[in-house]
């Protein structure tokens, strides 16, 4: 796991509200600091508030409060410029991908920003390389297995060059080996990374700094090391990973 060397702020988030429409509040006070280069998770049971968070950190969402990207307070004026500086990865690859093959999905994107056809067909090359997806360029992704969707949904992020990649649930709906595989991708990312998860375990194996999100308020945040020994704020908030290594070692 990489070192915490890096202590500037690349999003801060201060009193952060949200309701939906049907009045339902989401978000509570939420105060955040992420740092420049570090991944970063966000944690908690299912209806805490995780994905409508996600969702504000490139305004796709905007509730009552301040969040502040690379120096830029998110607004209407300063949508585009935050779009091209954090980039999301949904939960479910399907609401990402839409065109006719893969190579045509990852290159949505550079074309919507007027990139040329050949720098678009380099940026593409090199991003299906780096993701081992050049074998899957001329088919369509959804007939592709769900772990290589995540990837070539990754891919379209990515390509955009973003300085923050924040990813829904990356590991839902996943066989251990396709979860490994994207793990070490993420590791080997050079950008800063915000992972949301309800798996408690798979977060320590990755994250630096852990916040805890329950019923739309932010309980803790601190070290993987401390979050994960904090057993009574995990089990009030249903996240305990006690009880799954009782049963795992029943066989080691």
């Amino acid at each position: 796991m990489e070192s915490l060397e890096n202590n500037e702020n690349i999003i801060t988030i201060k009193e952060l509200n949200f309701s939906y429409s049907d009045s339902h509040h989401a978000l509570t006070d939420i105060n955040l600091e992420i740092r420049k280069g570090e991944i970063f998770g966000i944690i908690g049971p299912t209806g805490a508030g995780k994905s409508t968070l996600l969702q504000h950190l490139n305004g796709i969402l905007k509730g009552e409060g301040e969040i502040i990207v690379d120096g830029i307070k998110i607004d209407k004026k300063s949508d585009a410029k935050i779009k091209e500086k954090v980039g999301i990865v949904f939960q479910n690859p399907d609401d990402q991908l839409f065109c006719p093959t893969v190579y045509e999905d990852i290159a949505f994107g550079l074309f919507n920003l007027g990139f040329k056809p050949a720098e678009i067909d380099e940026k593409i090359h090199d991003i299906l390389l780096k993701m081992n997806l050049s074998h899957l360029k001329d088919l369509s992704s959804h007939h592709l297995s769900f772990g290589e969707k995540k990837r070539v949904a990754l891919a379209t992020t990515l390509v955009m060059n973003p300085l923050v990649i924040a990813l829904d649930e990356p590991f839902a709906n996943l066989d251990y080996k396709s979860i490994l595989t994207i793990i070490e991708m993420i590791e080997n990312l050079p950008l800063t990374r915000v992972i949301i998860s309800q798996d408690i375990l798979l977060a320590l194996s990755i994250c630096q700094r852990i916040a805890i999100l329950d019923k739309g308020k932010i309980i803790k945040v601190g070290a993987s090391e401390t979050i994960a020994h904090d057993h009574n704020i995990l089990s009030q908030s249903g996240l305990d990973f006690l009880p799954y290594l009782k049963i795992i070692k029943r066989f080691l």
